[in-house]
């Protein structure tokens, strides 16, 4: 049996990104969309708006790949990420999801143009972090930086069970995806953490497995992650 190309299946699971974003904030109120957030408690249009502009800043990168330009500065999230908040706090709801629709497409227009040994090699491009194939950055930037974000806003409005079905789902569609098994376990790795920083530990462990299992360097990153100190990780197999 041939072995899928791997292009197919990203560009799949960054339309069900897009898909799930815009579903969910369109199904709050309109007066929550439409609400003034406060720098320690993001809005509706808050969360929209950074993550655009983080995926802008992909495209910036992908962009200069395609043409062979020099790649644009690193930019520092936790000096940039209030100047973003700022820059867009009173705008309106529907420029705000027009922008980040109109960034979607150019992601996904831009993968449609990489070859999958683009996507998919390591040490490929030195600009993509400890050498990781490309594929990373789309769903960094596109897939996991988004499942976050709805937690987040979900899990400061004290709606705990619905911040932990986000991360289950979307966890579920990578995996039950023919994804490279690395994909696999770092989605289960961020699984096992969200159990441990919210009360379920029960399901830390056995999830925790699956992950080391499918990618093992994410074991040696467990024994330094805040989120996972009090296991005892040793015991773990």
């Amino acid at each position: 049996m041939t072995q899928p190309t791997f292009k197919p299946l990203l560009l799949e699971l960054l339309r069900q990104a897009q898909s799930s974003q815009n579903a969910f904030f369109q199904a709050l109120p309109a007066a929550e969309l439409n609400n003034i957030g406060e720098p320690d408690y993001w809005s509706a249009k808050d969360h929209v708006a950074h993550l655009t502009f983080w995926r802008q800043r992909l495209v910036l990168k992908l962009q200069a790949l395609l043409c062979q330009e020099p790649q644009p500065e690193s930019l520092n999230f936790e000096q940039i990420n209030p100047v973003v908040f700022e820059e867009n706090r009173y705008r309106s709801w529907s420029e705000i999801l027009s922008e980040s629709d109109q960034v979607y497409i150019n992601l996904i227009t831009i993968a449609g143009q990489l070859t999958e040994e683009d996507l998919t090699a390591f040490n490929r491009f030195d600009w993509v972090h400890g050498g990781e194939p490309l594929y990373t950055s789309f769903m960094g930037n596109c897939y996991e930086h988004t499942q976050i974000h709805l937690s987040y806003y979900l899990s400061e409005r004290h709606e705990l069970e619905r911040a932990q079905e986000i991360y289950e789902i979307w966890t579920s569609r990578v995996v039950d995806a023919e994804v490279p098994e690395t994909l696999k376990g770092y989605m289960l790795y961020n699984l096992a953490c969200f159990y441990a920083t919210h009360t379920q530990l029960e399901k830390v462990v056995p999830t925790l497995q699956q992950a080391f299992a499918l990618y093992p360097a994410t074991r040696e990153f467990a024994r330094t992650d805040s989120d996972l100190v009090a296991l005892p990780l040793d015991q773990i197999v």
